[in-house]
C-alpha cells in the first residue's frame, strides 16, 4: 500500500524539501515576483534565488531604483489550510524547530527564531484567499521570541512535521496577533 502524502499545513505530515521547492517555482513564483513587485516601491527587478540560498531561506531578491537589494523569503500555505483558521483570520505557520533535536543531533531552530538568518522580509501568501502580507523578519522574530510563552498556551501546536530523515515543528498563530505583538515590540520606554 503506497504511504498518502498529506498537503502543508496538515498535522503531522511527510514532506520533501526538493518537492516543496518545486511547488514553490513555476506558478507560485510568478505569483511571487508579481506581488513582490506591487508591494515594495521602488522595485524595478525581482531575481528568483538558486538552490543554495533557497536552503537560507532566502528566495527572491528584490532590486531597488537605488541599487539596493532586499532578500526575501517565501512562505505559501496550500489549499485547504483555511479550513483550521479560527474566527476566518488567516493563520501564520511560524518554524519553532527546522529540525527538533534527538539523542543523534542537537537539532536546528526554527527559520522564525534564526538570529543567523539574512532575510530582510517575509511574504506569506495562501492558496485559499487572494490577501497576503509582506513583513518585516526582524520584527515578526522578536515578537515570536517574546509572546511564545503565551502562543504556545492559547493556539493549536501540531505534531512535528515529518520528512523522513528528521522532524520540524511550528505554530499556527492568528495574523490580528502577529501585527499586535508587532505594533507591541515597536515601542519601549527609553533606558
Amino acid at each position: 500500500m503506497q504511504e498518502k502524502k498529506e498537503t502543508i499545513g496538515q498535522v503531522g505530515e511527510i514532506f520533501d524539501f526538493y518537492e516543496r521547492l518545486k511547488f514553490s517555482q513555476g506558478i507560485c513564483q510568478k505569483e511571487d515576483t508579481e506581488t513582490i513587485k506591487k508591494m515594495i516601491v521602488g522595485c524595478i527587478k525581482i531575481v528568483k534565488t538558486n538552490t543554495d540560498d533557497d536552503l537560507t531561506g532566502i528566495d527572491y531578491y528584490a532590486y531597488l531604483r537605488g541599487g539596493r537589494k532586499i532578500a526575501i523569503d517565501a512562505k505559501r500555505r496550500d489549499k485547504g489550510a483555511s479550513k483550521y483558521w479560527k474566527n476566518g483570520h488567516p493563520e501564520l505557520a511560524l518554524e519553532i524547530w527546522s529540525a527538533i533535536p534527538t539523542e543523534y543531533n542537537k537539532g536546528k531552530t526554527g527559520w522564525t527564531l534564526d538570529e543567523s538568518k539574512q532575510t530582510e522580509l517575509v511574504l506569506f501568501t495562501f492558496e485559499d484567499i487572494k490577501i497576503c502580507y509582506l513583513i518585516s523578519f526582524q520584527l515578526l522574530r522578536i515578537a515570536f521570541i517574546k509572546y511564545y510563552p503565551i502562543w504556545k498556551n492559547k493556539y493549536f501546536l501540531p505534531k512535528p512535521q515529518n520528512s523522513g530523515k528528521w522532524k520540524s515543528q511550528c505554530i499556527f498563530i492568528p495574523i490580528t496577533e502577529i501585527f499586535n505583538a508587532i505594533q507591541d515590540i515597536q515601542k519601549s520606554e527609553i533606558a
